[in-house]
């Protein structure tokens, strides 16, 4: 249970992050309060209100910070070289891993929609989740440039609901596969989602 990714001592705002995702880990949502998360980074009951209007201003928060942090995951990828259904298929394999290695901010990710949460924290979370697909989306149409907007679309939302599955496979399969690993799970959707993207379209067949 480590403080928030990319955490800066004395940064209030950060502080408060990492202390809430350690609660969260810890515990449940529910039961994380302002007032417990201010407790955990060692500052007065009040100091969250300086930055958060309340608790789900404050997951906003986090759960952005798993974004951001998802993202520089991605930019890194796509700056290698070779070919682009490489890339994609290295895209996907590490979305999944960061999922796994980064359990608690990931349901953070996803626990609720963006549209869900108000104000700026809200908003901010709707343009880092947008922006995280919207990579994805063209990383799709760079691997395949054959595809339409929509094709691309709609094939980078299997390809996410691939990679979603394979996180939560991903937390229970050792237990049922001898000799199960993470890496090859995550390897084994890169692939897919590579065939995936290859395959001819439907509106060409």
């Amino acid at each position: 249970m480590g403080r928030a990714i990319g955490q800066h001592h004395g940064n209030l705002r950060q502080a408060l992050i990492g202390a809430a995702l350690e609660l969260v880990a810890e515990s449940t949502v529910e039961d994380v309060t302002l007032r417990a998360v201010a407790r955990r980074a060692g500052v007065t009951a009040s100091a969250p209100y300086h930055h958060f209007a309340d608790k789900d201003a404050l997951l906003a928060a986090v759960a952005r910070d798993g974004f951001d942090a998802l993202t520089r995951v991605q930019l890194e990828i796509l700056g290698r070289r070779g070919s682009a259904r490489r890339r994609l298929e290295e895209m996907v394999k590490q979305y999944v891993l960061f999922a796994l290695a980064h359990q608690t901010h990931y349901e953070l990710m996803f626990r609720t929609l963006p549209a869900e949460v108000g104000g700026a924290e809200g908003e901010a979370l709707r343009d880092a989740a947008l922006a995280s697909f919207s990579r994805l989306v063209e990383a799709v149409r760079t691997a395949n440039p054959a595809l339409s907007s929509d094709e691309a679309g709609g094939k980078a939302m299997l390809a996410w609901a691939m990679a979603h599955g394979a996180v939560e496979v991903g937390r229970w399969g050792g237990a049922l596969t001898p000799g199960f690993t993470s890496e090859a799970l995550a390897s084994d959707v890169g692939r897919a989602v590579g065939q995936l993207v290859s395959a001819t379209t439907s509106s060409a067949v």
